[in-house]
């Protein structure tokens, strides 16, 4: 037998959530939107609580004497998130919560491979939405445990020391950490590029960017792409 009032600024009631806020309505709970530039303000009257709201609908100014002042605190992203997201070389969003390979396609990985996300930690959701995620996550992951051995691609990238002059431009654009500036001779300190086979995708973009022609790409060397060339 509770009067509720609901004050909000934004509301978005997608998929079925529709339904909870129509039932909300049918059982008398009144919802007051206000403007941004015009917030609710709580203050203590007489030892009583006392909201006063602009209604935007309205246009009137509202007092309520509510018993229970129950306020509705945002789901923000941790600040960790963003120390962590190097450590781990995956992705965040403009929010600041960790964004996904592929939001229909890779759901809950990253580009990185063997990393899986759910829950808060993607963005904010209700609790069923973080268990079908999480669901989700544990099914994909198992798909990799299950198996004695992984086959990586026969598409990576290839570096000549030779010619490499440790630019570190190809570490840079790699979006799959999978290229890094390493020291090859401890004697005289030479620096070259090295891959990570297993995490290269063959994506091609440290080839196309290298200065020094000292990247190939297997099955798109600069002499197969010549060959091919000169055929038309």
């Amino acid at each position: 037998k509770a009067q509720v009032y609901v004050l909000y600024r934004d509301m978005r009631t997608y998929g079925l959530r529709e339904d909870y806020y129509r039932e909300a309505r049918e059982k008398g709970v009144i919802f007051i939107r206000y403007t941004e530039d015009q917030k609710p303000e709580v203050k203590e009257v007489n030892g009583k609580l006392e909201v006063s709201v602009m209604d935007d609908v309205l246009k009137q100014k509202l007092t309520l004497k509510p018993d229970v002042v129950a306020l509705g605190v945002a789901t923000v992203p941790l600040a960790e998130n963003k120390s962590l997201a190097q450590i781990l070389k995956v992705p965040l969003n403009a929010d600041g919560f960790f964004l996904e390979a592929h939001v229909k396609l890779r759901p809950v990985e990253f580009a990185t491979e063997g990393i899986f996300v759910c829950g808060l930690a993607h963005c904010p959701k209700f609790i069923d939405e973080s268990i079908t995620q999480a669901n989700a996550a544990v099914s994909r992951a198992s798909t990799i445990l299950s198996k004695d051995e992984i086959e990586a691609e026969g598409t990576i990238s290839s570096v000549d020391p030779a010619l490499c002059s440790a630019c570190g431009m190809c570490e840079a654009l790699c979006a799959y950490k999978a290229i890094e500036v390493k020291v090859i001779n401890e004697k005289t300190g030479q620096k070259a590029a090295v891959v990570t086979a297993a995490m290269c995708k063959g994506c091609g973009a440290c080839a196309a960017n290298c200065r020094s022609s000292a990247i190939d790409l297997k099955g798109f060397t600069n002499n197969q792409l010549a060959a091919a060339i000169g055929v038309f």
